[in-house]
């Protein structure tokens, strides 16, 4: 049974928001939603833009994202340090170092 388009578009911007990749968000669409593959793609790409559109409503302080993704960083660190990921504190400090500009090739 089709969903009815703004289901879809929901659904759609629900799973997108979950972290879940765009191919993957059309093909649960087409099995779950019984579309077409391309009416999945357009219902995928309308959810991108109302993403997008609100995060251009926000008008997003970029000072303020840097300083919480510096802290969000700064603590996975801390958090790894403590558990011995050592992996996770390479991969944190390769991030700080991109975010901050302090690459060697900069």
């Amino acid at each position: 049974m089709k969903a009815a388009p703004a289901h879809r578009q929901q659904l759609a911007l629900d799973l997108l928001l979950t972290g879940k990749s765009a191919t993957s968000t059309v093909a649960h669409l087409t099995q779950h939603c019984s579309i077409s593959r391309r009416q999945a793609q357009r219902t995928v790409r309308e959810a991108y833009q109302l993403l997008k559109s609100d995060v251009d409503a926000c008008a997003i302080d970029r000072p303020a994202q840097v300083a919480k993704l510096l802290h969000l960083l700064e603590t996975t660190c801390e958090l790894a340090l403590a558990a011995k990921q050592f992996n996770s504190v390479v991969n944190a400090s390769r991030e700080l170092r991109e975010l901050l500009g302090l690459s060697a090739d900069k």
